[in-house]
């Protein structure tokens, strides 16, 4: 009799699945993207929240839709592979790569960037170690002591939030040019149009990418087909709303467009409503919160590589390995920590191009399964709300994916043009069938 094969340790309840999302999401997010969005838009940088929040609602939807279908950890991957077969499966599951290898790059980057500040005479690139190190350590030694960590500090992330709306609440009240708390600048002026408030819609909507990883959790959460779909919708809901109200009231207290940094925008408003104790407070605060969104983006990561490689998809030597104690998959874990040494190479422009790419890609691919689901009878409840919410969510997300620049696709595109001679090589130039995916857990 041999002993049962290690597997990953259910024990999440659907908040803290719903906070693991809001994490990588990251409440603190809006202050790195306010300045460009305010710029794009003209001001309008609440009315573009509210159309990203609506957006991303119904790509939320999909995915709540097809976790509650198929509650498996692979996400995107899992719900393509299901439903349009093992090779529409490892297209978008390879393109999802580019999300989930980059995005943890991307945030270790922003916090070894945010400590070198507090610290500049240690060398950049000591704290890239430190932050990958102590990630990897952390997400190894179990999704238990990953989800205390989380939530300890997205309690500290909403504590400073309500305080810095707070202050704009005070500082609008004080302020004889504002004197209000409703107001329709933040939302339109005269230089408002269509366009301008969409294209600031498709950069707000990057402060979304973190509901996907909530279904990377479907294994280790309890009673999945019930509490994954409620933790995407709760933590888009959740992130949109503090998305909106931050920007609606940081842009009441200062509607100019006048800014010594666009890029620091945010930084400006917080000193002028709060001081400089207050500001220095919140960039600490700040700095924290990008450790905790690369703490999920990573186990997100490696529980996406575990599935591909249960499926064979990937090699299963290594990518499917769970360790027997942590019930982590280790080996995975390690390899994203890998990756994440490269932000001290790689510049956020780059990074961001194939993070985009690879999600949006995904976004799409979600939304045509659940279409697909409703035309093969296959819907649960409300079959036609799902499909109009699929087909209006697929033409948003293609619209993003249309938008994105040209750098972002011809990196998005190398990276399909690698995966498909990976994809010859394992089928022996499609000799061979991928095998399917493993049966429902």
């Amino acid at each position: 009799m041999t002993d049962a094969k290690p597997t990953l340790d259910r024990r999440l309840s659907a908040t803290s699945a719903t906070m693991f999302g809001l994490s990588y999401m990251s409440p603190m997010v809006v202050i790195a993207t306010l300045g460009a969005i305010a710029i794009k838009t003209g001001g309008a940088v609440a009315l573009a929240y509210v159309v990203a929040t609506a957006a991303m609602m119904l790509t939320a939807a999909s995915y709540g839709y097809m976790a509650a279908r198929n509650p498996k950890a692979g996400s995107a991957y899992t719900y393509a592979s299901s439903v349009f077969g093992p090779i529409a499966g490892f297209a978008v599951g390879w393109a999802l790569l580019l999300d989930y290898f980059f995005i943890p790059m991307v945030i270790c980057l922003l916090t070894a960037t945010g400590l070198s500040t507090l610290a500049p005479d240690v060398p950049f690139w000591i704290w890239v170690i430190a932050v990958a190190a102590l990630s990897t350590i952390i997400n190894t030694l179990g999704i238990k002591l990953t989800d205390q960590i989380n939530l300890a500090i997205m309690a500290v992330q909403l504590v400073v939030v309500v305080a810095l709306i707070y202050l704009c609440i005070k500082f609008a009240l004080n302020t004889p040019q504002v004197g209000t708390l409703v107001s329709s600048r933040p939302l339109f002026n005269d230089a408002t149009t269509l366009p301008l408030v969409m294209a600031g819609a498709a950069v707000a909507c990057y402060s979304f990418l973190g509901f996907d990883a909530i279904s990377t959790l479907s294994e280790e959460t309890i009673d999945p087909r019930r509490n994954i779909p409620r933790a995407i919708m709760f933590a888009t809901l959740l992130g949109g709303a503090i998305f909106l109200a931050t920007a609606y009231f940081m842009m009441l207290v200062h509607p100019s467009l006048d800014y010594a940094s666009v890029d620091g925008a945010a930084y400006e408003i917080v000193g002028q409503i709060g001081g400089e104790t207050f500001k220095a407070v919140f960039t600490v605060v700040v700095i924290i919160a990008f450790f905790a969104a690369g703490l999920c983006a990573q186990a997100s990561a490696s529980r996406l590589l575990y599935v591909m490689g249960r499926d064979r998809i990937l090699p299963s030597i290594g990518f499917a390995y769970i360790h027997p104690s942590f019930k982590t998959p280790a080996v995975n874990i390690v390899l994203v920590g890998l990756v994440m040494l490269g932000a001290a190479r790689f510049d956020i422009a780059t990074s961001t191009s194939f993070i985009n790419f690879g999600a949006f890609t995904a976004f799409f691919a979600v939304n045509l399964c659940v279409v697909a689901c409703v035309l093969r009878g296959e819907g649960r409840e409300r079959p036609i709300l799902a499909a109009l919410a699929g087909i209006v969510g697929a033409l948003f997300c293609g619209w993003l994916f249309f938008s994105l620049d040209r750098l972002a696709v011809e990196l998005g595109l190398g990276w399909l043009t690698v995966g498909c001679l990976y994809l010859l090589f394992r089928t022996r130039i499609l000799t061979r069938p991928l095998p399917r995916i493993a049966a429902d857990l």
